[in-house]
């Protein structure tokens, strides 16, 4: 071993710098360079000699086996990544979850979407931090040129995956974030819990339908109502009709679906109406043809109607403070029995403002709904705007209940005018009957139109009692009138068809029934899955950061791989790496060695421990502090191996440096592959 000079770094002279607070630390690590040097302290900065031999560069082949494992971590998460944005792409933005044979539902990729997600995460964490543990070592390996050589001992300590989280963020709270490569280490944390939940987020179950059966012509769909067939159809069918579907309609789910709409908040509430599987027909001679008939989708659990058109209900409040004109706008509609409903109505636009009530339950017990008027002219309660649009879509139903499943919308809703006279019309049918010639079958047919009126007011009216006199915080009234308006919406093919096929309605010339083309469509039979819908931004956002985090990640390793320098073959557990390189443990190792500079510079790291352990308040904060006073050498030392017959080899050597002594030490020592005249200087993170 050398014998201790006045210039050794561990003499009272050379490290006085510890005691002084107004001298400026550097805080770089030096590493040892391939370029030539002089082999001593004394002779730093004198040029090399002649005769000292080139240093041997390292290849990208060379420089891949210490990092072999990370590489091959890296490379799968770029397989992982291509896999999976593919399986995102098709299942959650395209919405197709079935890939060939396999058809994933909303349970088996909800399971996969946490599983791989996480896992996912978890593979970019180990990437990046691989990465960080290596970009350390490697910075420190820079020699100079426009950027300053090495690295400082912050940037070290913060890439170092021993760092803990709280312990970085104090490295740059203390430094105030002048370096910024803790934050490779600060948003690990949150980079696997965003890849992990973010696909989670807002997300849905849906039907879809996978065809599994046979595909006939229909004719299937809704229309806007044609007033010119009303003549055709007796007031019984029609009463019959708006009695049973004004208690529940727009909730009955064989014919209608909630429904959403730009600019509906609030008390607003949008229905679709596609029709329903009961008034769709099998294209042919007759049309009198359910597409049930003839047992062709008994074997399927759902059948698809394909684009077909419907009905789109919207309902508004009416403006603040409209109120009808109770003399033009409103109609009284009484019944023998004495029970009487009012029914309001005023044009707006192509909206309909609607309102009605019924004779309260003192005036009616008494039967004077028709003398005693006064309830007709209070302000009405029960009142609504009525919007209708047409748009296309595609519906599901269940081969079993015909209920509506699934309703996927195909062209944007286009609004159509609902006249008041068509309206005013279609009241008149219902609440009044019309007169008949003095047959005898005629007047029969009018004393049972004349029931059905009686019965249709008397069960209205009661309902309208029911609630606003005894559930009056409850708007089912305002519902009843909604469903009441959206009763000719659905009733429109109906009445087309029977005034069509039951009452012999004569046809147009060359026509050879009144449906329009454009109710011509197909249905198919097949199975409905649940299937998960997230949002397609979260989609786009998580492909785009994991494909960021790897194409950085790949970039920062081809960085790593070209340098010169070759990187220390780590262990895999960070702590024996720092331990095991530190110059108190290698000593006696050394001392059968040829040597390095390193013996004449080094500091024990036991008078580290003992200056930290020795300071008034032993905290994170005078930790970092301490370490921050300080720099690190790494330097190549070659050291005689007895088990293997006294041969040598080249082991890293950690030491605590001066700042005199850290360019002296770094610059004489021997390199990793050039042996003991092979000196150069370099830096360290």
């Amino acid at each position: 071993m050398p014998s201790r000079t006045g210039s050794d770094v561990s003499s009272p002279e050379e490290i006085s710098f510890m005691f002084d607070s107004d001298r400026k630390i550097s805080l770089h690590l030096r590493f040892p360079s391939n370029e030539p040097g002089p082999s001593s302290p004394g002779f730093a900065f004198e040029p090399a000699a002649d005769d000292a031999s080139p240093a041997k560069r390292t290849s990208i082949r060379d420089n891949c086996r210490p990092v072999a494992l990370s590489l091959t971590a890296w490379a799968v998460s770029v397989l992982f990544t291509v896999v999976y944005s593919l399986f995102l792409y098709r299942v959650l933005f395209r919405g197709n979850p079935v890939i060939g044979s396999w058809t994933f539902d909303a349970s088996l990729t909800n399971l996969l979407l946490s599983v791989c997600s996480q896992l996912y995460g978890m593979l970019l964490a180990y990437v990046v931090l691989s990465l960080s543990d290596a970009l350390r070592w490697s910075l420190a390996s820079r020699t100079g040129g426009k950027v300053k050589g090495g690295a400082s001992a912050s940037s070290f300590f913060q890439l170092s995956p021993a760092t803990d989280w709280f312990s970085v963020l104090k490295f740059m709270l203390h430094g105030r974030f002048r370096s910024s490569w803790g934050l490779i280490r600060l948003a690990l944390p949150f980079m696997g819990l965003g890849f992990g939940s973010i696909l989670k987020f807002q997300n849905s179950f849906e039907d879809y339908f996978i065809k599994q059966g046979v595909s006939i012509d229909v004719y299937a769909g809704n229309i806007p109502p044609d007033v010119s067939v009303l003549g055709l159809i007796s007031t019984t069918y029609l009463d019959g009709f708006f009695d049973t579907w004004t208690q529940q309609l727009l909730n009955y789910p064989r014919y209608a679906t909630r429904w959403k709409m730009d600019g509906c908040t609030g008390d607003c509430s949008v229905s679709f109406l596609p029709g329903g599987m009961e008034i769709a027909r099998k294209v042919g001679p007759l049309l009198n043809s359910t597409i049930l008939q003839g047992g062709l989708f008994n074997q399927t659990e759902t059948i698809m109607i394909e684009s077909a058109p419907g009905l789109v209900a919207r309902f508004d409040p009416v403006p603040d403070g409209f109120e009808f004109d109770l003399d033009r706008d409103c109609s009284v509609y009484q019944t023998p029995l004495g029970d009487a409903l009012q029914m309001c109505k005023r044009q707006m636009g192509d909206s309909v403002a609607a309102g009605w009530r019924a004779c309260p339950s003192a005036t009616q017990l008494t039967r004077g709904c028709a003398t005693r008027l006064a309830w007709t002219r209070t302000p009405l309660v029960s009142k609504t705007m009525f919007t209708a649009y047409r748009q296309t879509a595609t519906t599901m139903y269940s081969q079993k209940d015909l209920s509506i499943q699934h309703v996927e919308p195909v062209s944007e809703p286009v609004r159509f005018p609902m006249p008041e006279p068509d309206m005013e019309l279609i009241w008149d049918r219902v609440f009044r009957i019309r007169p008949r010639p003095s047959a005898a079958a005629q007047q029969q047919q009018q004393q049972i139109d004349l029931e059905s009126v009686n019965v249709t007011i008397s069960r209205m009216a009661w309902k309208y009692r029911t609630y606003t006199e005894f559930f009056p915080d409850n708007q089912m009234h305002v519902e009843l009138l909604q469903n009441f308006l959206a009763v000719p919406l659905q009733f429109a093919v109906t009445a087309v068809q029977y005034a069509n096929y039951t009452l012999a309605l004569p046809l147009p010339e060359g026509k050879r029934t009144l449906l329009p083309p454009e109710l011509l469509t197909r249905a198919t039979g097949g199975r409905s899955i649940k299937r998960f819908v997230s949002r397609p931004w979260t989609v786009v956002v998580f492909v785009a950061s994991g494909a960021l985090v790897v194409s950085l990640s790949g970039v920062g390793f081809w960085w790593i791989l070209s340098q010169p320098h070759p990187l220390p073959k780590p262990s895999g557990i960070a702590e024996l790496d720092f331990v095991g390189r530190i110059s108190d443990l290698q000593a006696r190792r050394r001392e059968g060695g040829r040597g390095g500079p390193g013996d004449q510079v080094q500091e024990p790291f036991a008078d580290l421990v003992h200056d930290i352990g020795s300071r008034e308040r032993y905290t994170a904060w005078q930790i970092i502090q301490a370490l921050q006073e300080r720099r690190l050498g790494l330097t190549p030392v070659e050291v005689d191996e007895e088990e293997e017959g006294g041969k040598t080899r080249v082991a890293p050597v950690l030491y605590l440096l001066s700042d005199e002594a850290a360019l002296t030490a770094t610059s004489s020592s021997p390199s990793f592959k050039g042996g003991s005249k092979s000196l150069g200087a370099g830096a360290i993170v």
